[in-house]
């Protein structure tokens, strides 16, 4: 198959023991699930699973993969085939060089001969708006900014892929909320559904603008959701 990524991204698919896979299920929520990937050089694609996301890419192909291990930081959207495995195949790569969520990120094209900036021509499509609702606190969320001091933040973008990127979190018990503590370049965030996923910590809720910066609302907290598997 042929390909415009460069070899050096292809490294990074090919040395990662860690990725997190994010699905949309029938209500286009997403669900970041932490996987262990598996690279095809040949077909220059990735496989993960079967994980628990696996009946939401049979309802919805588009899919992400963050590989956050590591610098670079890079992100896979693409669509998804399901059979023994959940298989990836690249469309666009975001590449956040030095994992500097401050830098623009770079953005590859797997089907045509270009790199661009991060723009993306694709036509936006919306996506669900906040559900609304008081916020449902679990302690164990008070880990969050502590023992997890960063988390993979999944939501949808304007183009109806899933988007994900590892930012620094903290918990905010007396407002009931998760504070995002940044505000990454390159990333198409709006507010909407979204989810959180620090290891086996997994939290679901609404993504909202608070004084500049970003919030997730959670409403809803599984602690043993997303185990990683391999593929």
């Amino acid at each position: 198959m042929q390909t415009s990524l460069p070899e050096e991204l292809l490294q990074v698919f090919q040395r990662s023991s860690t990725a997190d896979l994010v699905t949309l299920d029938r209500h286009r929520r997403p669900t970041a699930w932490p996987v262990t990937p598996s690279f095809d050089p040949d077909e220059v694609c990735i496989d993960v699973g079967p994980v628990g996301g696996a009946d939401d890419a049979v309802r919805d192909a588009h899919v992400a993969l963050l590989f956050s291990e590591a610098a670079p930081m890079v992100l896979v959207q693409g669509p998804a085939r399901v059979r023994a495995a959940i298989r990836v195949r690249p469309e666009r790569v975001y590449v956040w060089p030095g994992a500097d969520l401050d830098a623009e990120p770079a953005l590859y094209d797997a089907r045509v001969e270009e790199v661009r900036s991060a723009h993306n021509a694709e036509p936006e499509v919306g996506h669900p708006p906040p559900e609304g609702g008081p916020p449902e606190w679990d302690a164990r969320l008070d880990a969050l900014g502590s023992t997890h001091a960063t988390a993979v933040l999944a939501f949808v973008g304007p183009d109806g892929f899933p988007f994900a990127v590892r930012v620094p979190v903290g918990a905010d018990r007396a407002a009931g909320v998760v504070r995002i503590e940044a505000d990454p370049v390159g990333a198409p965030i709006e507010p909407g559904l979204a989810c959180l996923c620090a290891r086996a910590l997994h939290v679901r809720g609404d993504l909202e603008e608070d004084r500049g910066g970003w919030i997730l609302r959670p409403h809803g907290t599984i602690a043993d959701a997303g185990a990683t598997v391999s593929a």
